[in-house]
């Protein structure tokens, strides 16, 4: 399995599954992400599996801290253990930085929200009590590292979305 920052050939693949895999209301805008990605604050990576794509990873750059702002396997590529092992890598990949991410709050009637979670805690993640409104979805954060605090955040989310982000990003209790 390798990493790789998604190349013009990739892209079509990206885009398709970032749009199956995540909701409409949970998405930014590809353009900005593309956009943000050419200025060098964001990187979009195609994860491949004996030279087939099976998975994106798409990160955010802030001063020593990396955010996974969105993580997906293909359908056809699920249940076969590729999840895991790229998420390793990226873990492995950023581990000079705090590396963090957004999952959204377990609630009832959305199990795979659940099972998500523990994906990740199963992988090392820790929970850091963190929460935010992130386009009016609740998410939590979990770090790879402890210490993680809301105010490095902050300014990552200031530099990803720009002004735009007061009304975008709220932290909530």
């Amino acid at each position: 399995m390798d990493l790789s920052t998604a190349g013009s050939l990739d892209m079509k693949f990206v885009l398709e599954l970032y749009q199956q895999a995540f909701p409409e209301e949970e998405r930014k805008p590809f353009s900005l992400i593309e956009r943000k990605a050419a200025m060098g604050s964001m990187e979009v990576l195609v994860i491949r599996e004996e030279g087939r794509r099976v998975g994106l990873a798409i990160v955010a750059f802030g001063e020593h801290m990396v955010l996974l702002d969105y993580f997906a396997i293909s359908g056809q590529a699920r249940g076969q253990g590729l999840g895991t092992e790229a998420f390793q890598l990226l873990r492995e990949f950023y581990a000079d930085y705090q590396f963090y991410l957004e999952i959204e709050r377990p609630a009832p009637g959305f199990p795979e929200r659940t099972r998500r979670r523990e994906f990740y805690l199963r992988n090392g993640m820790l929970e850091t009590g963190i929460y935010v409104n992130l386009l009016g979805v609740e998410m939590e954060l979990l770090a790879a590292k402890p210490g993680l605090r809301y105010e490095q955040c902050e300014q990552l989310y200031r530099e990803l979305l720009g002004p735009m982000y007061r009304n975008m990003v709220k932290q909530i209790p």
